[in-house]
């Protein structure tokens, strides 16, 4: 008779091997984690303290390959998905420019339209659960009448 009240028999563990935790490779060791931003610390500080590891690795590199093109005066393009304007981050960009850290930005055509509806409106990001059901999103009048002008 089955030990499990389930028609599949429970996972045979038998022939299973463990191994100490002291000799297996691992990947992350505490000598690679972040440490706290202190009050009153600087851009460079909050950077040089976060995790040598993964995406926060990779900011640390791309903070250092900007800041090196921009002293050797070479340029810094940025390729953005449009998150970047609707998730408010225009001013950072803004004085990122101001700041000689943006010569040019590739971004797609939904980038235009936020930009464009934050310039004239003030406000970005329609609901587009609840305006597809009834066919409306993306039917904004001033959005696509005034952007085809001006493209034209």
């Amino acid at each position: 008779m089955s030990r499990s009240r389930y028609r599949i028999e429970p996972f045979d563990l038998s022939t299973t091997q463990t191994y100490p935790l002291s000799g297996r490779p691992s990947k992350v060791d505490v000598g690679l984690f972040g440490r706290p931003h202190k009050a009153g610390g600087s851009l460079a500080e909050f950077l040089a303290g976060l995790p040598k590891i993964l995406a926060a690795r990779d900011l640390g590199i791309l903070a250092t390959s900007i800041f090196q093109a921009r002293i050797a005066c070479k340029p810094v393009l940025w390729g953005l998905g449009a998150h970047v304007i609707k998730t408010g981050l225009a001013p950072v960009f803004i004085d990122l420019m101001d700041r000689g850290f943006v010569s040019g930005i590739a971004m797609n055509g939904a980038g235009v339209i936020h930009d464009f509806e934050i310039a004239l409106c003030g406000s970005t990001s329609e609901d587009v659960d609840a305006r597809r059901g009834d066919g409306a999103f993306g039917m904004s009048e001033e959005t696509g009448l005034m952007i085809n002008r001006a493209i034209s």
